[in-house]
This record gives C-alpha cells, sequence and structure tokens, in this order.
C-alpha cells in the first residue's frame, strides 16, 4: 500500500482534484436552489434603503425587506383591503418570524423598521400624559367646584397606541378596543410568545391566534375585566427566533392545527456574522423610511355607523386579477400533487399571503408617491407572487429542520458545503485542504471537526464522517 495514501485510497493532491469537481457541482445544485429575497418587488426609494442598511450596517437583506413588509402592515391596519371577490377579502395582517443563529444581526433590522412606528407611539404618549394629568385635575375637583367652573364629568384618556410587547389576550384586546385601526404585536425573542400558549389555558391562546390570523370576531369574557368584542381585528405579529428554538415553535400541536402554516418565515441561506465596518446609511434615507410610514399613517380609518372599522375597498384591475388566478391555480395543482400534508398546508395558506402582500406592495406605492389609493395594479401582484414564492422556499426549508433527524441541516451552508466535500475517511491535512478551499479559517474547521454526531476520529489526525 502507498506509505503516502496511509489508510486511504487516494493521496491529498487527489482529494483536492475531487474537491475542485464537487465545488463545482455543490455551487451549480446550490444556485438552482438559491432563495434570494425579491427585493426588486419594493419602489425605487425602499430599494435604496435596503441596498443602504446592507452595505453600511451590515443588515441581512432579507431580514430588512421583511421588516419593511411588516412595519407597513402595521401602519396601513384597517384603512384598506384588498377584495378578489365578495366573499374573498383580506387586510394586509402579517405573522413574521425572522430565524437566524445569535448574533447574525437579526434584531437591528426589524428595529430600524419599526422605529418610525415606535416614535409614532413615544409621541401619542406624551399627548396621553397631559390629558391624564388634566383628568387627574378635573376628576380631583368636588361636584361645587366643577359646577363652578361649567366642567363636564371628566372622561378618562387611553393610550392610542400602535405596538404591543408584552400582553395577554386579555390585554392585547383591551389595547385594541381603543385602537380600532389594529396594532403590532412586536417581539424581539418569539420563543416567549409561543412558550406562554398554555400559561393560563390549555390550548386556549393558540386558538386565539389561529382564529385572529382571519381575522374572525374577538371576544373576550372574564369576571375580573368588562367583556370585549372586536368585529374587525387587525393584529400583526413579528419577531425573531434562533434556529435551535424552531423545534419548540412547532411543538403542542403547533405544527399540526395549521399554525406553523399561518407564519412566514425568513430563513436566508449561508448566513455569516459580518465583520463590522465604520460607514454608516445617509440620514436622508432614513428620512425617506419615516416619510413612507407617515404616509401610511395618514390614510383615514372609516368608521360605519356602528363606530367598527369599515376599510376601503381596493379591487384587482383585470390584469391583476388573471396574474393572481394563474399562479393560484399553478399553486392549487402543486398543493394537489403534494404527498405531504405540511407542505400543503403551507402551499395553501400562502394563496392568502399572496393578496395580502399584494395589497401592502400597492400601499407602499401610493406611499412613496407612485400611485393613488384606487386599486391593485398588476405589478402589485406580480411582487406578491415573487415574495410569496420565496416565502414558500423559506416554509420548506424550515419543514426539513423540523422534521428531518440529519443533524448537519443545522449547520450552516458553508459547514454543510465543506461535509460534503470531505471523503468518508481523511486526515486533518486534506480536511485544512479542502476546508481552505471553501475559504473555512482553519480554526473554525477544526472546531467542527468536534462534532461528534458529524465525525468519529478513528486515529490520532484521522477521522470518519458519521453521515
Amino acid at each position: 500500500m502507498d506509505s503516502k495514501k496511509g489508510i486511504f485510497s487516494v493521496t491529498p493532491e487527489e482529494f483536492i482534484k475531487r474537491d475542485e469537481e464537487l465545488t463545482k457541482e455543490l455551487e451549480e445544485r446550490a444556485k438552482a436552489k438559491e432563495n434570494n429575497f425579491p427585493v426588486e418587488v419594493f419602489p425605487p426609494v425602499i430599494r435604496n434603503i435596503i441596498k443602504a442598511t446592507h452595505q453600511n450596517l451590515n443588515y441581512p437583506v432579507d431580514f430588512t425587506g421583511a421588516s419593511i413588509l411588516y412595519a407597513a402592515s402595521v401602519a396601513i391596519g384597517n384603512t384598506v383591503k384588498i377584495e378578489v371577490k365578495k366573499t374573498f377579502q383580506e387586510t394586509a395582517v402579517l405573522y413574521l418570524a425572522i430565524v437566524a443563529r445569535a448574533g447574525a444581526n437579526k434584531s437591528h433590522p426589524l428595529s430600524f423598521a419599526m422605529q418610525p412606528l415606535m416614535d409614532h407611539d413615544e409621541k401619542t404618549y406624551l399627548e396621553y400624559e397631559k390629558q391624564r394629568q388634566q383628568y387627574e385635575q378635573a376628576f380631583n375637583l368636588s361636584k361645587k367646584e366643577r359646577d363652578k367652573q361649567n366642567d363636564e364629568e371628566p372622561v378618562k384618556p387611553v393610550w392610542h397606541k400602535l405596538l404591543v410587547s408584552d400582553f395577554t389576550p386579555e390585554a392585547l384586546i383591551e389595547v385594541h378596543r381603543y385602537n380600532k385601526r389594529g396594532i403590532g404585536v412586536y417581539i424581539d425573542e418569539l420563543a416567549g410568545w409561543f412558550k406562554n400558549f398554555n400559561r393560563y389555558n390549555s390550548g386556549s391562546e393558540m386558538e386565539f391566534w389561529i382564529s385572529q390570523w382571519s381575522g374572525k370576531r374577538l371576544t373576550i369574557d372574564r369576571k375580573t375585566t368588562e367583556t370585549a368584542y372586536i368585529t374587525r381585528p387587525f393584529i400583526s405579529v413579528a419577531g425573531t427566533i434562533q434556529n435551535a428554538l424552531l423545534k419548540d415553535m412547532a411543538r403542542d400541536s403547533r405544527s399540526k392545527n395549521g399554525f406553523m402554516d399561518r407564519i412566514l418565515f425568513v430563513i436566508p441561506d449561508n448566513l455569516q456574522k459580518p465583520y463590522w465596518n465604520d460607514s454608516d446609511i445617509n440620514p436622508d434615507l432614513v428620512t425617506d423610511w419615516n416619510t413612507i410610514i407617515e404616509n401610511l399613517l395618514k390614510q383615514p380609518l372609516q368608521l360605519n355607523d356602528k363606530l367598527n372599522p369599515e376599510p376601503l375597498i381596493m379591487h384587482l384591475t383585470p390584469e391583476a386579477k388573471n396574474l393572481l388566478i394563474t399562479w393560484q391555480n399553478k399553486n392549487a395543482d402543486a398543493c394537489n400533487d403534494e404527498d405531504n400534508d405540511a407542505i400543503a398546508g403551507i402551499y395553501s395558506k400562502l394563496e392568502i399571503y399572496a393578496a395580502r402582500l399584494a395589497l401592502i406592495l400597492e400601499m407602499l406605492d401610493y406611499a412613496c408617491g407612485n400611485d393613488d389609493v384606487n386599486c391593485i395594479t398588476a405589478r402589485s401582484v406580480q411582487g406578491a407572487i415573487k415574495l410569496v414564492e420565496y416565502f414558500k422556499n423559506s416554509a420548506v426549508k424550515v419543514h426539513e429542520v423540523l422534521n428531518n433527524t440529519n443533524p448537519l441541516l443545522s449547520y450552516s451552508q458553508l459547514k454543510q458545503s465543506v461535509y460534503h466535500a470531505l471523503p468518508q475517511s481523511f486526515t486533518t491535512e486534506t480536511g485544512q485542504l479542502i476546508a481552505q478551499n471553501h475559504n473555512m479559517h482553519e480554526r473554525t474547521f477544526r472546531r467542527f471537526l468536534h462534532n461528534t454526531d458529524l465525525f468519529t476520529c478513528i486515529n490520532y489526525g484521522e477521522y470518519e464522517k458519521c453521515i
């Protein structure tokens, strides 16, 4: 046996040659499976914002783009809805989960997109505080003093806020009672959200969120509070979650009762922690984003004679409707041909999201000064279809992570590529050469070798793959 080869069938040099061929093949496969966020669906000013935050602040494009959709959803609220047909009308409600490892810059893009809404809440809180102080002063007056000043019985003020972070369903509906426009649930760590589902009554809170996503009327009856009744609920949800906690999200039947199907997952391919730089975003672009949200918030909320929201109905143009129906027919075929019920459920819910995302894109066009609030154009439907395809691929990726026992799927795309490129048996020297060829640092590769679910050390400096 060739002493240079040792227990292996080829030399390190031959490994490198094979690795180069395999790398090219894997790159071609990866390119075919790439799931790039379709930034082109946004108006030019928003595309510039996404590009600038990526270049200057290291925000992943997927995270910023999805966060912009969510912020727009909250700002739109119950002011408008899309009508596909009389019995098929949708608002802009989204459930969004940004997925990445700790330290992957997943929270900052969401905070950036939400900042104008947080500023709005801060402004309304200051107004509420002034009204509250005036109320307390008036409330402390005697009836005689009040009659002398010709003052009526003071009315207790409420804070009309858009965002909620820490809540129970009862508290959430209480906030919604006084903000009929709608509210956004903004949670930095989504794990805390779904872990509290069974905190009070087993299963009831999860059912609440499933019903709310569909826009069903909400009623809360509790002994300690007044009965609350919301005829047109609008509650959008967004937050972040680490890859390792995805399986926790799917527990307690959440992967089987349709709850998971209602979540838009943002889980980029091969996401790496970026290096710092000393550049910053142009303040004018921040101002542009503030203006866009302000324009959406200026859209008036119409109320009917019962003081319930009456959203403006936006119809699809004939071209837009044809595009949506053609896409839906293809999606229905894919759903019917799918043997996996979980994947079929994902496809089904995305048909609803196609309409909702078209509405959001049309309103963003309006907020950027490109259109009037009139109808849903073909451009917005085309953009919504691209977004739905992106979210479909992401949902399938999450499904594979949840249902596949292959431990390799929990590692980054880079580590998966290196693992596939390694022969079944190899020396540390050969492995380092292959890792280097994939731009993986030597120290990172050595740590990678310590994962006993992937590698077995058969002798000093000699390894075998477990998968």
